[in-house]
């Protein structure tokens, strides 16, 4: 019994002295000018090495070169200075040292006791360089490598309609390129691999394989003498246009166009706002927008959002027009086909022509037609005018009457017998009042002189005798702010 305690005496000393002995030479590890054990800077292994032997043997692996950007077997190099490239093998080297040091003493021991016992401590190399200055290089490559993509489109002809396919793009991704940079220059590593994604089209040919025929069209003239509102036509036929629309999807007219502003192209011209005819930005794009409300009504798809104008058009007539504005109203319809549809505008001359291609299957033979429902003469206001002769009239503000049209679509057969009649929409122009002059001033009746005998006349007539008046029976214009913006229009209906 008693050699059984001193033998445990025993064992607990040499534990005790060991742990001690461990500790000691721990201890001194971290007071020593060794860098831990097991310590890796960008995979080359400093442990055990003091600060100057880590940062010679650094020194042989980080050597700065020009970077060699690579892509297939296209290959373009950017000096390091170009960019501001540089290695800090100080703080590198200083970071590998105070991995075992730099927390309390605890830690430090517990650090130095795992890195003896094999554990691997990675640190990667300080550098710096100037980011803006490498993003431009990679945007200049970008330009040698970026392909644009093609959706397939339609090519429509005189002998038909076919389908022109679509091509993959090629796009460089910056960002990733970038990123890829930073993880393989912290290894030494100058060769970089450029990111580039390959860019889908969105419309491919298989899509539009079932377009065969036009659904609806419709055309409608415009002044071309009028630029701003030529431009803006112009402008808005394009962006609205070659628009695929599958089975379900809504058109928005006002997404289509982007918001009516200088910056976007767009252009003075008069405009309608609260009834009444002013410049403004964007004048013209309620003709395209009421064009291509006309063709989508003899193509049959669903209206989902339409409001006319306060004024009617002339271009088109009442019950047939669609006004759009930014952040508020919207021209929207529907593909409520099984097969997709297309959106083709264009402008040739001074005519503005919309399309919405389809399926055959889907084709119905289609008649538009407007009621005027009821209607409302404008109310006069007359007002006196003491500078017009009594009883003369001018037009001073031009009125207009009220009208309350509803559109319909009527489905017939291949007979042309009715199948069906559907209201679409109900349209409501509102009155405005005509304001008329009424002339008030009294005409000055000029007497007859009283002739006198020579005796009597003075040997010294008045001077400036004034002389009677002329009254002024010239009339002036009436003011035409019933007129709209598009009155100088007149429609053509291509069926």
């Amino acid at each position: 019994m008693g050699n059984n305690r001193k033998n445990v005496f025993i064992l607990i000393g040499v534990l005790v002295g060991v742990l001690v002995l461990f500790s000691g030479i721990t201890f001194m590890q971290i007071r020593g000018e060794k860098i831990a054990k097991n310590t890796y800077i960008s995979g080359v292994s400093v442990g055990g090495k003091t600060r100057e032997e880590a940062k010679s043997l650094l020194s042989k692996e980080y050597k700065l070169e020009n970077i060699s950007f690579e892509y297939n077997d296209r290959k373009w190099s950017v000096p390091h200075k170009d960019i501001d490239l540089s290695y800090d093998l100080d703080d590198t080297v200083k970071k590998a040292y105070g991995l075992n040091r730099n927390n309390n003493i605890f830690k430090n021991i517990v650090k130095t006791t795992k890195t003896n016992f094999g554990e691997k401590n990675h640190i990667t190399v300080t550098f710096d360089y100037n980011k803006s200055k490498l993003k431009k290089e990679v945007e200049k490559i970008a330009k040698d490598i970026n392909v644009d993509v093609k959706d397939a489109k339609l090519n429509i002809g005189g002998s038909g309609i076919s389908v022109i396919k679509e091509e993959s793009g090629l796009k460089l991704n910056i960002e990733k390129s970038i990123k890829s940079f930073e993880k393989e220059i912290v290894k030494g590593i100058f060769k970089e691999k450029l990111v580039v994604n390959v860019v889908e089209p969105k419309i491919k040919e298989e899509q539009l394989k079932d377009i065969d025929t036009v659904l609806g069209s419709y055309s409608t003239r415009f002044d071309s003498g009028i630029a701003g509102r030529s431009e803006n036509i112009r402008i808005s036929a394009d962006r609205t246009s070659n628009v695929l629309l599958m089975p379900g999807e809504t058109y928005s007219y006002n997404n289509q166009t982007g918001e009516r502003t200088i910056s976007n192209g767009y252009k003075n011209a008069p405009v309608i706002v609260q009834g009444v005819v002013q410049e403004g930005i964007g004048g013209g794009v309620c003709q395209v927008s009421s064009t291509l409300y006309n063709s989508v009504l003899y193509s049959g798809l669903e209206i989902v959002n339409i409001q006319n104008h306060t004024i009617p058009s002339s271009y088109v007539g009442k019950g047939r027009d669609a006004t759009v504005a930014d952040g508020g109203i919207d021209f929207v319809f529907k593909n409520n086909f099984k097969s997709p549809v297309y959106v083709r505008n264009y402008v040739s001359g001074n005519i503005v022509t919309c399309q919405i291609f389809g399926s055959s299957k889907d084709k119905q033979n289609i008649e538009i037609v407007t009621n005027i429902e009821g209607s409302s003469q404008a109310p006069v206001k007359k007002v006196d005018d003491p500078t017009l002769p009594k009883g003369k009239e001018q037009v001073l503000e031009r009125g207009r009457n009220s009208y309350t049209v509803s559109t319909y679509r009527v489905y017939k057969d291949s007979n042309g017998n009715v199948i069906k009649k559907v209201r679409v929409h109900k349209s409501y122009y509102p009155k405005k009042q005509e304001v008329i002059a009424i002339g008030t001033k009294e005409e000055v009746k000029q007497e007859a002189p009283v002739e006198s005998s020579p005796e009597s006349t003075p040997q010294n007539p008045p001077q400036n005798q004034p002389k009677p008046e002329t009254p002024n029976t010239g009339e002036q214009g009436g003011d035409t702010d019933e007129k709209p913006a598009e009155s100088t229009d007149q429609q053509t209906k291509v069926e």
